[in-house]
C-alpha cells in the first residue's frame, strides 16, 4: 500500500489478486471491494486465445494489471447482468453475453455507485434479500490518487456478440459449451468444457453464499430448472461467480439443498 489520500483510503499498489488454479486458468479477484460484490474472474488460456469470464466492477484496469499474461486474442463473456461481474468487459474488443441481460449491460452507467445515499435502490435490494447489512462504501482502498470515490458509475459496455444455449467458444485445444440457465438473472449463462469437467458457473452455482433468487428479474422456477440442468453434468472443477473453486460433490451438494428448500 502506498500513504492515505485525504479521506482515510489507502492507495493500493495493485488493485487485483491472479493465481493460477489449474492448468491455463487464472482466478482473478478485487481484494479491495466489499465481499458482497467481491467477484471472481477467470482468464482461461487456450492455443488459439484466452477466455476471460467476467470482468469485475471496473474500478482499475484489468488489461493493464494482466499485462503480458494476455497473450493471445481474448474473448471477454459476461456471464450475466450484475454490476460486479462486467464492469471491466468494455477494456476488450471481443465482448459476449446473452441477449436477455444485454439491456442491463448497455445501461449500467445508471446502475452502481460506491457510496451509500447514492447506491440505486437494485443495489440496497441485493443487500437486503442476501440478509447483508448495507455499507457506507464498498471498497477499502484506490487504485490511484485521483481516483473519484464519488464520480464512479459501472461501465456501460456494447456488447459485440450475443451466445445462446449450445453455443461453442472455440480458443484452440480448449472449446467451451454455452448453458443458457436463467434464474439469477434472465441471461444467466454457464460455460461447459466436457472434455475436463471444467464448468464455469457465474452465480448460479456458488459455495458459501446463498443462490440468489429473489432479486430483481430473478426467478425461483427457473433457477431450480438450470440447477437441475448442472447436476446431472459430470462437473470435476467449478469456478464460480464468488468463492472458491469446489468439485462434483460439493457441486451436487449445494445444488440438493437448495432444491429441497424449494420442493
Amino acid at each position: 500500500m502506498q500513504p492515505e489520500r485525504p479521506d482515510g483510503l489507502p492507495i493500493a499498489q495493485r488493485w487485483f489478486d491472479v493465481t493460477e488454479v489449474a492448468d491455463g486458468i487464472l482466478h482473478i479477484t478485487e481484494p479491495y471491494v466489499h465481499a458482497y460484490v467481491r467477484a471472481n474472474a477467470w482468464l482461461i488460456s487456450g492455443s488459439a486465445g484466452q477466455l476471460l469470464v467476467d470482468a469485475g466492477l471496473g474500478i482499475a484496469s484489468l488489461r493493464s494489471e494482466l499485462g503480458e499474461r494476455l497473450d493471445r486474442p481474448v474473448i471477454a463473456i459476461a456471464t450475466h447482468s450484475h454490476f460486479d461481474h462486467f464492469g471491466g468487459l468494455g477494456e476488450f474488443a471481443d465482448r459476449a453475453a446473452n441477449r436477455d441481460d444485454g439491456d442491463v449491460i448497455d445501461a449500467a452507467s445508471d446502475y452502481t455507485t460506491l457510496t451509500a445515499g447514492t447506491y440505486p435502490q437494485a443495489l440496497v435490494d441485493e443487500f437486503v434479500a442476501a440478509g447483508a447489512a448495507v455499507p457506507d462504501v464498498l471498497i477499502s482502498a484506490v487504485p490511484s490518487e485521483d481516483f473519484d470515490i464519488a464520480g464512479f458509475r459501472t461501465p456501460a459496455v456494447a456488447i459485440t456478440r450475443w451466445l445462446a444455449d449450445g453455443d461453442v467458444v472455440d480458443i484452440g485445444d480448449r472449446i467451451f459449451e454455452v448453458l443458457h440457465t436463467p434464474g439469477h438473472s434472465p441471461g444467466s449463462i454457464c460455460l461447459w468444457e466436457g472434455r475436463s469437467g471444467t464448468l464455469v458457473s457465474g452465480d448460479v452455482l456458488v459455495d458459501g453464499e446463498p443462490l440468489l433468487d429473489e432479486l430483481p428479474r430473478s426467478s425461483p422456477a427457473d433457477f431450480a430448472v438450470s440447477l437441475r440442468r448442472l447436476a446431472d453434468l459430470p462437473v470435476r472443477m467449478v469456478c464460480a461467480g464468488h468463492g472458491p473453486v469446489f468439485g462434483r460433490d460439493r457441486a451436487r451438494a449445494i445444488i440438493a439443498d437448495y432444491l429441497s428448500q424449494r420442493d
